[in-house]
């Protein structure tokens, strides 16, 4: 018999350190933001102020499904608050998160999620449930297509781009897919930063040291990148930082941390924060010394990385999200995340959803009127 148990405190979440990977292996939407690692660290480190809402679905005492969530008060325009349930692991006003998010649903996925849902219609005490960021390749939207009526009514709308690269095999294809223009200005700047400093290498993370080392490293040269366009970076915040050091230790201790440096005269330059998961290279954050600008190191970097994913048989290299013009100098192909909305069926919600509507769509009005005089 299925059974739906739910979560709240922290100490519950790190006994499901074992189960829950096992659960993920076997399910059809697996990604390395929906790893207990990620998950954990970001709820101990962003948890605070929020509820955490973890749902299980056991089956003879075996986990076979698993909805990362939280719960999360918002207001609008200080007239009233409402309550969110949400992904776990997504975006905040912090300037962190996961690209991609959803659920984890091993065995009997329809069953599963009708069973998620109607949990969540009798404790019904949210207005609005938002599943942001789900892949394009999930199998969420296909699952609610053909949930019955006593289910609750949801939205699909899409959301951001995210591009990325089928990788050749080999470099001289991958060249060949550039522009002709964009791959004579690869070498051109190659040649160049060789001629004047001599040796330029792309390293991996353990060459330089530890891994607090080598995450220091690389977070100073993401904010010297970002503060010289006046902009603050995403470890401006202490909390960022963090979490993404301890982040980094748990994806190392797995073999899913992928962080490279193109060093010149063993001098880091420039730095490639990834993750390495079931053969995708995800190009989560980058960072240089505008010192080295004129060479363009950001792209060098990358069309390296691009070469070491060919050498290690990897099948893509993925932007995650963003339409960044730099991305698709390497590629044209993207897939889009998609958001999932649901509005309880009290009236109270529907009149704060009809209110926010509203709200949004006088702004956009307003927008669109100044960019017309």
């Amino acid at each position: 018999m299925l059974k739906v148990n739910e979560i709240n405190e922290i100490n519950r979440l790190f006994e499901l350190r074992h189960e829950w990977n096992d659960v993920l292996e076997r399910s059809r939407d697996n990604h390395v933001y929906l790893t207990w690692e990620w998950q954990s660290a970001y709820w101990k480190h962003f948890g605070k102020e929020r509820k955490l809402r973890i749902l299980c679905i056991t089956d003879t005492n075996e986990i076979i499904a698993i909805a990362p969530l939280r719960q999360s008060r918002y207001s609008f325009a200080n007239l009233f608050g409402y309550n969110v349930i949400e992904p776990l692991g997504c975006w905040g006003s912090m300037g962190h998160g996961a690209d991609y998010t959803g659920l984890i649903l091993a065995e009997r996925e329809a069953k599963c999620l009708k069973l998620f849902l109607n949990y969540l219609t009798k404790h019904d005490d949210w207005d609005f449930i938002y599943l942001y960021d789900i892949p394009g390749t999930s199998i969420l939207p296909e699952l609610l297509s053909k949930m019955p009526e006593s289910c609750p009514v949801f939205e699909l709308a899409e959301g951001a781009i995210c591009p990325y690269i089928s990788i050749p095999d080999s470099v001289d294809v991958f060249m060949k897919g550039l522009t002709p223009d964009f791959r004579y200005n690869l070498r051109r700047y190659m040649r160049k930063i060789k001629r004047d400093y001599g040796k330029v290498e792309l390293k991996e993370y353990d060459k330089l040291g530890s891994i607090e080392e080598a995450v220091k490293i690389f977070m100073e040269l993401h904010q010297k990148a970002w503060e010289s366009k006046g902009m603050p970076g995403v470890y401006h915040a202490q909390k960022n930082r963090n979490f993404f050091l301890d982040v980094s230790k748990a994806f190392a201790r797995k073999g899913w941390l992928a962080l490279y440096f193109l060093t010149a005269n063993d001098e880091p330059i420039a730095g490639l924060y990834c993750f390495e998961y079931k053969q995708k290279m995800l190009g989560c954050l980058s960072g240089f010394d505008p010192d080295y600008f004129k060479y363009s190191v950001g792209n060098l970097i990358i069309a390296k990385v691009v070469e070491k994913c060919i050498q290690r048989k990897i099948e893509e290299f993925d932007f995650l999200k963003g339409n960044e013009p730099y991305k698709f100098k390497y590629t044209a192909t993207y897939r889009r995340n998609l958001n999932i909305r649901f509005v309880n069926k009290r009236i109270t919600s529907n009149l704060y959803d009809w209110g926010i509507r509203t709200a949004k769509r006088t702004k956009m009005e307003k927008i669109l009127h100044a960019c017309m005089h």
